[in-house]
């Protein structure tokens, strides 16, 4: 399990660094087409439709259709991140570009400035996040564990509700949340401690009913649990859960 996330990591910094270069290429691209003029200034619309085409993209395509993999090792059922841009490499190209781009119009506006730096904050926050953790999910004989190769969040099976999570719906959906009734039994990290608890459904490449089904069968079945991890217990939970529509 360590070798696909320390992979998806480096994958997800490769797509941040030319999401990067690709926001900061079109800011400084535009800079030199404001002083040429004429047809090439009419390349400024482009990047916002970019941006709007990928997030569409990203809000609608499919979601993950694979199963959870096993791993004995670790005593887990998981799903790694798809190989996929996630919305956040794609948000961290636009406020690259937002960035130059209001500078090279701060002589028109000058809250454009405060704008640009802003962007160029956010920017940076969204790349250390990029940079540090992947999409990630973890079923696991405690809980679940989301986010890796440090978990952002550990949910333990006593702290969820026992109706809880409903299958998500069609549509724009992009995190499944999850309903606990102990969150003093929760761990967090860092600013996210407040935070309700999402798991990124469509970053990842398990079909997200399959995940939500089997979380709620070891929330109502926790005499299942300790065998969580084994490729037995996978093909027994299969079946129940085969058996159970």
């Amino acid at each position: 399990m360590q070798e696909i996330v320390d992979a998806a990591l480096r994958r997800q910094r490769a797509t941040v660094l030319i999401a990067l270069g690709v926001g900061l290429g079109t800011g400084l691209l535009l800079f030199w087409a404001k002083g040429v003029g004429g047809f090439v200034a009419l390349l400024a619309p482009l990047p916002a439709l970019a941006f709007v085409v990928l997030t569409l993209w990203h809000l609608f395509r499919a979601p993950g259709t694979a199963e959870l993999r096993v791993d004995p090792g670790s005593r887990s059922f998981f799903s790694a991140p798809r190989r996929l841009p996630t919305l956040l490499a794609v948000l961290s190209g636009w406020l690259a570009f937002q960035a130059v781009d209001g500078v090279r119009q701060a002589d028109e506006d000058r809250v454009l400035v405060l704008l640009a730096a802003l962007a160029a904050l956010v920017c940076v926050m969204s790349v250390l996040v990029s940079w540090s953790r992947v999409p990630f999910v973890a079923v696991t004989p405690e809980g679940l564990s989301i986010g890796a190769p440090r978990p952002q969040a550990v949910v333990p099976w006593v702290t969820l509700d026992q109706q809880a999570p409903a299958r998500p719906p069609n549509g724009i959906d992009t995190v499944l949340r999850l309903t606990v009734t102990r969150p003093e039994l929760t761990r967090r990290a860092g600013w996210w401690a407040r935070k309700p608890f999402f798991v990124p459904v469509r970053e990842l490449e398990v079909a997200p009913a399959l995940l939500v089904d089997a979380i709620r069968y070891y929330v109502a079945h926790p005499e299942h649990r300790a065998a969580i991890g084994t490729p037995e217990e996978y093909a027994r939970l299969r079946q129940a859960l085969t058996a159970g529509r």
